[in-house]
């Protein structure tokens, strides 16, 4: 069984996958944020066996809630309507500047990766 890693954005939605053993994180895809994003989701969860969803939780530097925490908090509400699965939270700063910086084709799914892997990394 695998966890689900989450990066949101407004317009684009990165994901990311552990292992089985759930100690490395995988980039996997990127989902354009619309009416379409709650079907693709419970699809790949099916799919991949996923069992738990980590969402990159913007803080500002000094660890407070932005506007875009909050926006984040609300989508979550909403994915665990959808979903119906375990929802945690994961501090994501800098996740987006370290995908760029390591070159990665796809920055919304190396973000997921990051803040997946720094979630596991602690369990």
């Amino acid at each position: 069984m695998k966890i689900l890693g989450v990066d949101y954005g407004l317009k684009w939605i990165g994901l990311a996958m552990s292992d089985d053993e759930n100690k490395m994180a995988f980039p996997c895809e990127t989902l354009e944020n619309n009416f379409k994003l709650f079907g693709r989701l419970n699809e790949l969860i099916k799919k991949e066996s996923i069992y738990k969803v980590i969402i990159g939780l913007p803080l500002n530097k000094n660890m407070k809630s932005t506007a875009q925490t909050t926006e984040v908090e609300n989508w979550a509400e909403k994915l665990i309507k959808e979903v119906d699965l375990p929802i945690e939270f994961e501090n994501e700063i800098l996740t987006t500047k370290a995908a760029d910086k390591s070159g990665a084709k796809n920055i919304h799914s190396a973000a997921a990766a990051i803040l997946l892997q720094s979630y596991l990394d602690r369990k």
